[in-house]
């Protein structure tokens, strides 16, 4: 029995359509899988990151020679630089309030190592108002935080440093740039305040107070000089890392009450996979 021709016009199409949706699926099937291929690619290359960044890291807590000759790092030593966490004192109430006295060797401080001093209120309201100063929170996330130029920035980095308040200024590792603005001497009276503290004329703070006496007569340093120490230990540090001299990661490490060396803040730029 022959069948209608109406129903082979229905029949066409059904099959046609049929390919047409076994076509999408099949599309859609390459697609599903390049589209997984491609997000398995990208999260393998993730996870290379991460494990060359954390091999990147141990860097700053190992005295041994850099395995690839492309990366060299250079340390740079924290202990011997101004604390932010100086500028603010808290109260019995728990009111944070700036430190006028700390504020004064800021501004010099920032008039020697920056173009400006315009920063420095900002600086410290900011701390005023934030949180509490902890491991974790470094000097770039503030600069990023008040929006302050990438070259102000950079001419910051060698004079101020963020560590917990009891992490003190380290004189005998402090430079004379650090010297004179934290006591408000004269150039010449610095030098000799650096020899005399490096070949141990000056060993502790209360030399340093006689010293100190004959220069500011009508001064009392007492309050500044307890957030000073004179040690040959150093418990901040920094560690840049270069790939052919151009600089990828700023590490900073900080030695904790136990006594071992801990990360503090890493920054990376970028990271070097070959």
């Amino acid at each position: 029995m022959k069948k209608n021709p109406r129903e082979h016009a229905f029949l066409l199409p059904l099959a046609l359509l049929s390919l047409l949706v076994i076509s999408i699926l099949a599309i859609n099937g390459f697609s599903y899988i390049q589209n997984h291929t491609k997000l398995l690619a990208q999260h393998k290359e993730a996870i290379d990151i991460e494990q060359e960044k954390y091999n990147l890291e141990k860097l700053s807590f190992q005295n041994d020679i850099v395995q690839n000759p492309r990366i060299t790092k250079v340390p740079v030593t924290l202990s011997g630089i101004y604390n932010l966490s100086f500028l603010t004192n808290t109260d019995a109430n728990g009111d944070v309030f700036i430190n006028l006295e700390q504020f004064d060797i800021f501004r010099r401080l920032l008039s020697t190592c920056s173009s400006t001093q315009d920063i420095a209120i900002p600086i410290a309201e900011y701390l005023r108002t934030a949180p509490v100063l902890v491991k974790g929170f470094g000097l770039l996330d503030l600069l990023n935080e008040l929006s302050i130029p990438l070259d102000t920035g950079v001419q910051l980095l060698r004079c101020i440093r963020i560590a917990p308040e009891p992490y003190k200024l380290n004189l005998s590792l402090a430079s004379e740039i650090t010297l004179q603005a934290y006591f408000d001497l004269r150039p010449a009276d610095t030098t000799r305040l650096a020899k005399y503290i490096a070949d141990k004329t000056i060993p502790h703070n209360d030399a340093l107070k006689v010293f100190l006496k004959n220069i500011h007569v009508n001064r009392d340093f007492s309050a500044v000089l307890r957030s000073t120490l004179m040690s040959s230990r150093l418990d901040h540090r920094g560690t840049v890392l270069e790939y052919d001299r151009e600089t990828f990661a700023y590490l900073d490490s900080i030695l904790d009450s136990k006594g071992n060396w801990t990360k503090n803040r890493n920054f990376f730029l970028w990271i070097p996979m070959n």
